[in-house]
């Protein structure tokens, strides 16, 4: 075989490797599923009902909201392994988790971090509704 002949397979093995390697990031990147504005307007009432209820029974809201921000994530396709979860969720499990101290503001900045979560994921509402319903955590 001639230089020639070994340069045109070698470019060739590279440029089908560069393609099968393209493919396959572009597969695992996909980006998340837009939300439907109902689903939007549902978890965004679901986060107002969790959050009021922190007052009353902080332990419940705040599984109530890791159990709304796994629903949420699952409907917008999130892969939900331990590699790819949120870092605000993982911040509000460990805060959630926390035993020394106060565990009642451990979970009220674990309500933060979920908070910030379901913004992320749902959407802030628009400003007016902000201004003239939202019970505030900090």
């Amino acid at each position: 075989m001639t230089t020639t002949a070994l340069v045109v397979i070698g470019l060739a093995v590279l440029v089908m490797v560069l393609v099968l390697v393209f493919a396959g990031s572009r597969g695992r990147r996909r980006g998340l599923v837009a939300l439907p504005d109902e689903s939007r307007d549902r978890y965004l009432a679901d986060w107002d009902r969790v959050e009021t209820r922190f007052v009353d029974a902080p332990q419940e809201a705040v599984s109530e909201a890791d159990a709304l921000v796994i629903a949420l994530l699952r409907e917008r396709r999130h892969p939900l392994d331990s590699r790819h979860l949120p870092n605000e969720l993982h911040s509000a499990r460990e805060e959630a988790s926390l035993r020394r101290g106060d565990k009642t503001e451990g979970m009220r900045r674990a309500m933060l971090h979920y908070r910030a979560l379901v913004e992320k994921m749902a959407g802030k509402r628009p400003p007016s509704e902000t201004e003239t319903g939202r019970r505030e955590l900090a």
